[in-house]
């Protein structure tokens, strides 16, 4: 664990936010982009930040008092909801006890605090403010760093971000899934050619699927059923209603686009049409031509292969079908009639194979 160079105190790793909202704007430039900082604790040292180099930022640096190493009144302890340890200290006299740590832990638990920016330890102050009410009290106990109702997300990392991550991985997979279908199409709409992109994404598909479902799977498990590792009585034992509300939308949202795309495959089709593009072929007409196709994965293939198969000169009618695998092409007359070359070079430009009789 990092020291403070002056007192040796152990210290408490603080996030660059903290940094960057509290410190002045002329010390702002001694913090490194890659350094990792901590807050020392120590009351009597004057020493706010340090790093593994051995650098120092004093209190001096800060925007805001830095309550638990002054003297002076007023000393701040709650930089969130503006209470003082004067103010606790004047609460304990007069009844006995403190309502101010409750009254944090209510307010976090609506989700109004804003420690990581406010406060210079970079996190909740309900456990300094406890400890400050048992010394108001005399008892000469201090609280652990473990009481806190927020804890630094450069600690301890929060069940709901990783609920959203979860949820955020599940899409991306299920996007993977499905490009079989969808790629091929951005490709060819932009003259790129899409050879081998079907087949790629529809060997690996059962993979992206079972990924997505896996994931899936967590972000329920962390936003429904794990329960935060809280002490009785503080506040992250109480879930914040309105952040608990939003991360289960944004979990059903991403299920379903997961779904969306898992099933993509399934009705492209439906969205696109079939692959007849231009007249009925006609199986009795001596200038149609009949050829199987091989690498086509969804619907979508036949589609996108039957448009450019009617796009080639001489052809005015081009069918494809998914579910058979063969493609039909009627000709304006035998002497129109493409050259194999020519079809074979088509269809393989839209990244299937042709084969000919």
């Amino acid at each position: 664990m990092a020291k403070c160079p002056r007192s040796a105190t152990p210290g408490k790793r603080v996030s660059r936010i903290t940094l960057d909202s509290l410190l002045l704007a002329e010390h702002r430039s001694r913090v490194g982009s890659a350094a990792e900082w901590h807050y020392c604790p120590d009351p009597g040292c004057e020493v706010a930040y340090f790093d593994a180099a051995g650098n120092t930022l004093g209190k001096s640096a800060l925007s805001v008092r830095v309550g638990a190493k002054e003297s002076e009144p007023p000393r701040p302890i709650c930089y969130c909801f503006g209470h003082t340890f004067e103010e606790i200290e004047a609460e304990v006299t007069a009844t006995g006890t403190s309502k101010i740590p409750d009254s944090i832990a209510e307010k976090c638990r609506q989700g109004l605090h804003d420690c990581e920016r406010r406060n210079p330890q970079g996190s909740c102050c309900l456990g300094s403010v406890r400890a400050a009410m048992k010394e108001a009290q005399s008892s000469g106990q201090r609280s652990t760093a473990d009481d806190d109702c927020c804890a630094s997300p450069a600690r301890v990392p929060e069940r709901h971000s990783v609920g959203r991550l979860a949820a955020g991985g599940a899409v991306v997979s299920a996007v993977l899934s499905s490009a079989c279908c969808w790629l091929p199409l951005v490709l060819l709409a932009f003259g790129a050619t899409a050879a081998g992109v079907s087949g790629f994404f529809e060997r690996y598909r059962p993979l992206f699927l079972g990924a997505s479902a896996v994931l899936l799977g967590l972000g329920f498990y962390l936003v429904y059923v794990r329960k935060p590792a809280c002490a009785p009585g503080e506040a992250c034992a109480v879930p914040n209603p309105r952040l608990t509300g939003i991360n289960r939308a944004m979990l059903w949202i991403a299920t379903a686009f997961v779904a969306a795309f898992a099933l993509f495959p399934s009705y492209v089709g439906v969205l696109l049409g079939t692959g007849h593009t231009g007249e009925a072929a006609s199986a009795d007409a001596t200038y149609d031509l009949e050829f199987a196709v091989e690498g086509m994965t969804c619907e979508a293939c036949a589609a996108s292969l039957g448009s450019k198969l009617a796009s080639l000169s001489g052809v005015t009618a081009a069918e494809v079908r998914y579910s058979s695998g063969r493609a039909r092409l009627r000709f304006e007359s035998p002497r129109a009639r493409p050259t194999d070359q020519t079809i074979a070079g088509a269809v393989s430009a839209a990244g299937y194979r042709a084969v000919l009789p």
